[in-house]
């Protein structure tokens, strides 16, 4: 069993929180990876900036521009990874990453490096399951042990998904609502149906994102969802905050807190 898929249990739904590397920057990263991990993550998302974000909205998208605005190199990215590991060595960590930076940095070097910084699994928003690349990159990682993590919307048919098992390990990260990443006030009623049909196909832990940003929320999916995945609120906190280091750790645990107790089985 992967280090990743370990985490899940049908008593209990895990905490995922992302946050965006290097907003505002690199060292404040590893900061405020401590401050969600001691507030109840248990899986931490990691995004690596890019320039054409094409499943982010807005919150994201500023992120990383704000990153960008530092100097970028995936060797800063594996640097930083590597100290939030350390602080934290049974959190598994993931790479949420765009396609082209590491394409560039090359397949077999970036899977090396990031199992060696500590990554467990990696989700590639714009790298379709039914090409070469994908093929190439899922046994690059599988040879080292790091999941490659797919995305599940609600346009994907049953086909597609059955195509997409067999280049999928660790979780299915489904896409709760049409769109790009973002807060939304309502969650689709047709989501527990969506969610159970694809825990059938896979057989495998469905984590759902996009849209969630509230205990509430947190906790009504939770019931039938294995994880929830939580991004835009997050960064706000860090938009908003970023400027008070200490008063921004200190609103990500407390948040980070407020979402891990709501959810089934971390309340009991």
């Amino acid at each position: 069993m992967s280090a990743i898929k370990s985490v899940f249990s049908d008593s209990k739904s895990a905490f995922i929180p992302y946050i965006s590397l290097g907003d505002p920057n690199y060292d404040l990263c590893v900061d405020w990876a401590d401050a969600l991990i001691r507030g109840g993550a248990d899986i931490l998302e990691l995004g690596i900036p890019f320039s054409d974000p094409v499943a982010d909205g807005p919150v994201i998208q500023k992120a990383f521009k704000r990153a960008l605005a530092n100097p970028f190199s995936m060797d800063k990215i594996l640097e930083t990874t590597e100290k939030i590991h350390a602080l934290h060595p049974h959190i598994p960590l993931v790479y949420l990453t765009y396609f082209n930076p590491i394409f560039h940095y090359g397949f077999e070097k970036f899977a090396e490096k990031a199992k060696i910084a500590g990554i467990q699994g990696m989700i590639i928003p714009d790298l379709p399951y039914d090409t070469p690349e994908t093929d190439e990159l899922f046994k690059s990682l599988k040879r080292r042990g790091v999941d490659l993590i797919h995305l599940v919307t609600p346009a994907t048919p049953l086909n597609r998904m059955k195509g997409i098992r067999d280049f999928a390990s660790g979780f299915i990260y489904y896409v709760t609502s049409y769109g790009v990443t973002g807060e939304r006030k309502s969650i689709s009623s047709d989501l527990e149906d969506r969610i159970k049909t694809t825990k059938e196909v896979f057989s495998l832990p469905v984590s759902a994102g996009f849209g969630i940003s509230a205990p509430d929320q947190a906790k009504e999916i939770s019931r039938y969802a294995d994880g929830i995945i939580i991004g835009s609120a997050v960064q706000r906190i860090i938009e908003e905050n970023g400027s008070n280091p200490s008063l921004c750790r200190k609103k990500l645990e407390e948040y980070a807190q407020s979402i891990s107790g709501s959810l089934r089985g971390k309340n009991s």
